[in-house]
């Protein structure tokens, strides 16, 4: 394979350079990074034709298509205010508490959206995880990386015998990268990561037996390098270092005497900067076993702990929903027994991902799975103004997958203007329609699977921001 260092100001023939400061170009550009963030982007579930790409992520728009998916005119029955899915709910400033506590005051239903059971799961565990993200400051820079790396002495041979060796080399800068993507899937045993940093500079000394050239230092600046971290969630038994990608290198080598050289171009495009690149790409491969990356890891595999003493506890939330005419309601909506419900929690949280979406700005999602519900409840539907209720059904959900989105903004360093959404997908929903009156058949069958996705979504969205907003209190 073609190296991915080339020289762009080759020593031409004919040409003569005035002075050694020169350009160094990576030409290959990111589809290496793109494909691997897409192959662990795969799979999650199945609407991933909802979900932006990598390629998205990385222009103005990038969250449009997400956004997209929320776009609804549906309505809380019993709450006094619009509410969809696409309701980017405020949290973190006075501000926006305000304005969340004047929210809440107009909702008649206010009592029934404390979090219970299952529900309380979830949103305490991304509470928690948010915790970290936010002290941390996991968005702000990489400083947890090493301001001052030593770089370990290398020596390229050239023709005709003759050598450089460099030396007592020392890149700086490292700690002021930033985090661009973060990707932690225990279920997938997988972690990613891509740090981003614009300007890396190393500086170090010379000596070689090169007429002219005896002895020196040097000063290389890499320009626009990203680096991707590849590993197991568990352990690094599957990790892959493979070295850092840059935009552009500047390059200004002097000997002892002060005077400028180029006799070290070859050395730079055959092997040093591949060195330099993959020293970036070590030092951030430890990054995965130190930083906020540890404690989000060791906070996902932390056991999901249910009060089995506690009522409803089988629960994961109330249907309650009116859209145009028609408003459905329907209590208990959960799991058969509490050894049902012992097995959700086990693998309940697929994957955590930070995204940054600006300089100033991230986003994270959170990825459950809740498998094997099954219930017997009534179901009142309301339709033109009349009410039908159904003798007690039994219900049964194969899957429900539920995305967590939390946008935060950074302004000098203080994360605050909060705001969270959700999108509930609902797998292999069964019910008998056998004794159901006709009237509300065609409700059951066009409806009541979309209606609860919203409920529960938006139950999710309440429940999490008052969790949200307490973490903020503490």
């Amino acid at each position: 394979m073609k190296s991915a260092l080339i020289i762009a100001s080759v020593l031409l023939a004919g040409v003569a350079f005035e002075v050694t400061a020169r350009n160094v170009y990576d030409n290959q550009n990111q589809r290496e990074n793109n494909n691997q963030w897409a192959r662990f982007q795969q799979e999650d579930y199945s609407d991933e034709s909802a979900e932006p790409t990598l390629n998205e992520f990385q222009n103005n728009n990038k969250f449009s298509n997400v956004l997209n998916n929320y776009e609804s005119e549906s309505t809380f029955a019993d709450r006094s205010r619009q509410s969809n899915q696409n309701d980017e709910t405020y949290f973190g400033s006075s501000q926006e508490l305000s304005l969340q506590q004047q929210h809440k005051s107009q909702n008649q239903f206010v009592a029934d959206r404390q979090p219970e059971g299952l529900a309380k799961v979830m949103v305490e565990k991304i509470a928690a995880i948010q915790k970290i993200v936010v002290e941390h400051n996991i968005a702000d820079s990489a400083n947890f990386l090493d301001a001052a790396l030593t770089v370990n002495q290398n020596s390229v041979k050239f023709p005709k015998h003759n050598f450089v060796s460099f030396f007592n080399s020392t890149m700086k800068n490292l700690d002021n990268g930033d985090l661009e993507y973060m990707y932690l899937n225990p279920n997938k045993d997988a972690v990613f990561a891509q740090y981003q940093f614009n300007e890396l500079k190393t500086v170090g000394s010379f000596k070689s037996n090169i007429p002219h050239a005896h002895s020196g230092y040097y000063t290389i600046i890499m320009n626009n390098v990203v680096s991707n971290l590849s590993t197991g969630f568990f352990d690094d038994k599957h990790a892959v270092i493979k070295a850092a990608k840059f935009q552009y290198a500047d390059a200004n080598i002097k000997t002892h005497d002060g005077s400028e050289t180029q006799v070290f171009s070859p050395a730079l495009e055959q092997k040093y900067l591949g060195v330099l690149a993959n020293a970036v790409s070590s030092e951030v491969m430890k990054s995965a076993n130190k930083s906020a990356l540890v404690y989000i890891k060791n906070e996902i595999r932390k056991p999901m702990k249910m009060n089995v003493a506690r009522k409803y506890t089988n629960k994961l939330f109330d249907l309650r929903w009116q859209e145009d005419q028609v408003t459905m309601e329907m209590n208990n909506i959960g799991f058969k027994n509490s050894e049902e419900l012992k097995q959700a929690t086990e693998q309940l949280l697929n994957s955590v991902t930070f995204q940054r979406k600006s300089q100033d700005s991230y986003r994270m999602r959170y990825d459950f799975t809740i498998k094997n519900l099954e219930w017997t409840s009534a179901l009142n539907v309301m339709s033109a103004g009349k009410r039908m209720t159904t003798e007690p059904m039994k219900f049964a959900i194969e899957k429900v997958n539920v995305k967590v989105y939390i946008d935060k903004a950074v302004h000098n360093q203080q994360q605050s203007h909060g705001k969270a959404y959700t999108k509930v997908e609902i797998q292999g929903l069964h019910y008998n329609l056998k004794h159901v009156q006709s009237e509300l058949v065609s409700h059951l069958e066009n409806d009541l699977q979309r209606f609860m996705e919203l409920s529960l979504g938006s139950y999710l969205q309440d429940c999490l921001v008052q969790e949200l907003i307490n973490y903020n209190r503490q």
